[in-house]
């Protein structure tokens, strides 16, 4: 996956983490958190119905405290070119769309061997006078993916908290997002545990 587009998925799974980062600075009890990240992304050449350019990168993810996004970034590209930000790929972005959910169903067995997502994700549009958000067309998100790859555990520990990531690559065995064809997807299923003692 590449680092500008799950820069573009992981934003707000980042922001969520951090939370817990700012809590009052007078003795609290301990906080534990725990989530699983389910993330992939796949190239598709050709025109899409609905969406702008000849090449696209469909990348989705989605987690167990039941939040989900898809970005369907879109490029004009020489033919047969796969979409790519590189400057001398002839490819030249020419939109993002995105889609949420904030009460998907995401399914991770123990051993974080298989996934699975089911989520109905809206457009979103941007946002009212009012500053509320306006939400767009609604496509189903249904998702299956298996592991591929050993689990690996990694630790950071900052100030009074620590984060713990259970990692194992992953790709789609089935999925669709709408009309959209999601399988052969390459990604990740992430377990992240964080503990803070104040």
């Amino acid at each position: 996956m590449s680092m500008k587009f799950r820069g573009i998925l992981s934003a707000t799974g980042a922001a969520a983490l951090a939370v817990t980062a700012f809590a009052p600075a007078y003795a609290a009890p301990p906080e534990k958190s725990t989530a699983t990240w389910v993330t992939a992304e796949i190239a598709q050449v050709g025109e899409l119905e609905g969406f702008a350019g000849t090449s696209h990168l469909i990348g989705f993810s989605g987690n167990t405290n039941g939040f989900s996004d898809v970005a369907v970034v879109s490029f004009n590209c020489p033919e047969g070119q796969l979409p790519s930000w590189e400057p001398d790929s002839g490819c030249e972005e020419v939109g993002i769309v995105g889609m949420y959910a904030y009460d998907a169903e995401v399914s991770v067995d123990k051993k974080l061997s298989q996934a699975t997502i089911d989520a109905t994700v809206r457009v979103y549009e941007g946002e009212s006078e009012t500053g509320e958000p306006v939400w767009g067309q609604a496509r189903e998100l249904n998702v299956t993916m298996d592991a591929t790859g050993d689990v690996v555990t990694t630790k950071d520990r900052q100030e009074e908290c620590v984060r713990t990531d259970k990692e194992r690559p992953a790709v789609v065995t089935s999925g669709q997002v709408g009309e959209l064809d999601l399988a052969g997807g390459v990604g990740k299923i992430d377990q992240v545990k964080q503990f803070c003692k104040f």
